[in-house]
């Protein structure tokens, strides 16, 4: 063009020299005249041509410059790019940038696989993507390509270009990768509504997924049932064994669980020891009551975990909507009363919310609270049963037991508020106390003129653990004054239920204290002869069950026979409770047990009670009435 215009203007220059030569009159030479003309615009044009070339070939320059920086920004800016036509033929890919060499055809450096494209998006989307092109709007949204485990996710944006005639021209589509962005939300989502030891929902995705399913199931007036599961002795095998056991068992269940549910059904990790099942609407009653015992079994069945063999149970409680609540929270609620309730029968065991359970819930967690005050509002009181020895029916110990005097809770008694005080952990506080209160009341009593008694305390499982059981003994020892030989600690069967190396140590230097052990309860959990011989006890006390009926049950004689028997060839002396008749010390006496205790002689009394009733037994022994 600027060649043409060189030309053009040359021709200009010829014909006003021509003009100048033929047409116009002067004094100078025509020729001369012309010549002056022609070579003034020449020159004169040159200069402008040169001119103009510089112009352009500058313009050239910072066109392609400015063609290189938009290339480069294309090429290797964050976010891909593609021009489409109106056909959906790629007219330009910046297909160096990563997020489309995954998705272009490989015969082909500037094509691109849209069908591929178009498989990975979904009917619903797609219509919104031409629904956002006929109203010429800019559609926006994400995009994944492979499968759920290795999926790609662009966030993408299609502007529609249209032409003056208002037909579609070209398609713009910009996408940027987000996967590494999507797969941190995923973990946070994860994180944030799955119990990250199970993999299975928690407590939170539970509970909203439990409202989603009351509002659907509201619509249809369906009905369905939630099991609360509470595995039971995970305390006293975290307490033994430590917690990476546990969380091995909690792993082993879950997957025990998922076995027995079906795919329709929610199971859920609440935390710790907890876990829910949410039923579909075909659920029935009869049907709960099969999955229940189908998932106790499973929960019975033994754990191998690093050498060792651990056997748990499990406590479920089941609650139905609508007939137990309209709303996630209540229905929760209720399933975990139900489940207290079969936890209070013994546990293994399922049990249907009915009305009265919300009671004792409401009262548990009273008694819970009132239990923090009870030591500093001199609410507990000490008493003492007396223990005989059938030798020479001497008094020759105690056996304290404790007492709440609480007006407003109406004064429970142990079986109710020790079991509160142990899932609560305020045993340890309580046990502590009886301890050192029981030991200073020994020594006053024989400073009183009373005999040298020996003391029974019970210990709980959780207090001999967690309660640094040592340090306790030797604080109550050391600030009564009581021989260690007087004291006896009565362990239950439950503690020894995971024998370890550190339970076994925690007794051989309670015994270089110089203090006695007692296997309290003997014949009623899972007691075994090897705890026998593991142990040092000295005293073994029969359970009052195998008492109470001794005087009429040949079984009942014989199987108490066999424990004497056996505790003496262990070297232990033997301890019959719940003693209630003649009849039963004569047997007892036959058999040659040593020491017995219950209401024949005496129930549990008060200290001033309890010196009252020594003294008149005294005196009785010196008048020979027994």
């Amino acid at each position: 063009m600027g060649y043409l215009a060189l030309v053009i203007s040359l021709l200009i220059s010829v014909a006003l020299a021509a003009a100048s030569y033929f047409g116009l009159k002067t004094d100078y030479q025509p020729a001369i005249l012309a010549f002056a003309i022609l070579t003034a615009c020449t020159l004169i044009l040159s200069f402008a041509f040169c001119v103009c070339l510089e112009v352009s070939r500058r313009r050239a320059q910072e066109l392609k410059s400015e063609s290189e920086k938009l290339l480069a920004l294309l090429e290797h800016g964050s976010s891909a790019m593609l021009l489409l036509n109106a056909n959906l033929e790629a007219e330009y890919i910046n297909h160096r940038h990563p997020t489309l060499e995954k998705r272009r055809l490989e015969k082909s450096q500037n094509s691109i696989d849209m069908k591929q494209w178009e498989e990975h998006v979904g009917p619903e989307t797609r219509l919104r993507i031409q629904e956002a092109i006929s109203d010429r709007k800019i559609w926006r949204g994400e995009l994944r390509f492979g499968d759920s485990e290795q999926a790609d996710y662009l966030s993408t944006t299609i502007s529609p270009i249209f032409d003056d005639d208002g037909k579609l021209k070209r398609i713009v589509v910009c996408c940027e990768d987000i996967s590494k962005h999507k797969a941190i939300a995923d973990r946070l989502f994860i994180r944030e509504h799955y119990n990250i030891l199970t993999g299975l929902p928690n407590r939170q995705f539970a509970l909203r997924s439990l409202n989603t399913v009351i509002e659907k199931s509201a619509l249809r007036s369906n009905e369905f049932i939630l099991l609360h599961i509470d595995l039971d002795r995970i305390r006293y095998i975290n307490e033994s064994l430590g917690h990476h056991v546990v969380d091995k068992i909690f792993i082993e269940t879950a997957e025990r669980l998922r076995r027995c549910v079906r795919d329709e059904h929610i199971l859920a990790h609440l935390g710790a020891d907890e876990f829910l099942i949410i039923l579909d609407k075909s659920s029935c009653h009869d049907e709960a009551s099969i999955l229940a015992e189908s998932l106790l079994d499973r929960c019975r069945a033994p754990f191998y975990i690093e050498q060792h063999e651990v056997t748990i149970s499990a406590s479920i409680g089941l609650s139905q909507y609508p007939t137990d609540g309209n709303d996630g929270n209540t229905l929760m609620r209720r399933a975990e009363a139900a489940m207290f309730d079969a936890k209070s029968q013994g546990g293994d065991r399922f049990s249907f919310y009915d009305e009265s359970m919300s009671s004792q819930a409401d009262r548990r967690l009273e008694m819970e609270n009132q239990l923090r005050h009870a030591i500093a509002r001199n609410e507990f009181q000490l008493h003492y049963q007396p223990v005989i020895s059938l030798r020479n029916n001497q008094l020759v110990g105690v056996e304290v037991l404790l007492r709440w005097q609480n007006d407003e809770l109406g004064n429970p008694g142990p079986d109710e508020f020790i079991q509160v005080a142990e899932h609560s952990g305020q045993i340890i506080a309580i046990g502590n106390w009886v301890l050192e209160q029981a030991c200073q009341q020994i020594v006053a009593w024989s400073r009183a003129g009373l005999p040298a008694l020996s003391l029974a305390v019970n210990i709980s499982s959780k207090q001999f653990i967690d309660g640094d059981i040592l340090a306790s003994v030797s604080r109550a020892l050391n600030q009564s004054g009581l021989p260690a030989a007087q004291l006896e600690l009565e362990i239950t069967e439950g503690l020894l239920l995971n024998d370890t190396p550190a339970i076994r140590d925690i007794f051989k230097e309670l015994k270089t204290l110089g203090v006695h052990l007692s296997l309290d309860d003997f014949g009623t959990g899972y007691a075994s002869l090897s705890y026998l011989k593991r142990y040092p006890f000295d005293t073994l006390k029969i359970d009052r069950s195998f008492v109470h009926d001794i005087d009429g049950c040949e079984d009942s004689i014989t199987l108490t026979n066999a424990i004497i028997a056996m505790a003496h060839s262990f070297g232990m002396r033997v301890i019959a409770e719940g003693v209630e008749n003649l009849n039963q010390r004569r047997i007892l006496r036959e058999r040659h047990c040593d020491m017995v205790q219950g209401f024949l002689y005496s129930p549990a009394l008060p200290a001033m009670e309890f010196v009252n009733w020594a003294n008149r037994y005294s005196e009785m022994q010196h008048s020979k009435h027994i």
